[in-house]
């Protein structure tokens, strides 16, 4: 009876990191939710941050798909280092509403993880011997394709409703994927009308 005990608390005590995994979220992470969470929100979850400045965005290639705020200084960005595996967290508000979540990574992880990670699909953008650039109708996917080679530096795009997913990748042999070092949540309400 007692071992019964047990196992319905150890399903209980795990059931939350199960769902959390299972349920993976394009439009947000740790608790932060585009379009919804505020700078204040930010400091409560992560601390205090390490700068705080206002700037324009730095999306890349990605900037054909959004309209010209993007490049106005405009966006309260804060700036948090050292966070658990990430180096740096930087967080993007536009009136006070978080609108891009950016993570640069510092354990290594597999671009193979992120449909498991964000719970979307993701496309390769600048790989050897396919397509290597975003189309012009922002939220539509390149052409899909397997490079047989991988760039020292190449990028991934994934769509939700709610959300383009920016991922900066490097690998040291252009046979493997290599590993992902930077992903950068942008909000569609950033995106071209």
């Amino acid at each position: 009876m007692k071992q019964i005990f047990i196992l319905i608390a150890l399903v209980l005590t795990l059931s939350p990191a199960i769902f959390a995994q299972a349920n993976p979220k394009a439009d947000g992470f740790g608790g932060l939710v585009l379009n919804k969470s505020t700078a204040e929100d930010a400091t409560r979850i992560l601390g205090q941050p390490a700068s705080d400045q206002t700037d324009r965005l730095d999306v890349q290639k990605l900037g054909k798909w959004l309209d010209a705020r993007q490049k106005e200084k405009i966006f309260r960005q804060l700036s948090f280092k050292n966070v658990g595996d990430f180096s740096r967290i930087q967080l993007s508000f536009l009136e006070n509403k978080l609108v891009v979540i950016e993570l640069d990574f510092k354990k290594t992880i597999l671009p193979e993880r992120l449909d498991k990670i964000f719970g979307v699909e993701f496309a390769v953008i600048g790989g050897q011997t396919g397509p290597s650039d975003l189309p012009n109708e922002p939220g539509k996917y390149p052409v899909r394709f397997t490079p047989t080679a991988y760039p020292f530096n190449y990028n991934l795009i994934g769509i939700s409703a709610e959300t383009f997913i920016w991922v900066d990748c490097s690998t040291g042999d252009a046979a493997r994927p290599g590993r992902i070092d930077k992903t950068r949540q942008i909000s569609r309400v950033l995106q071209k009308k």
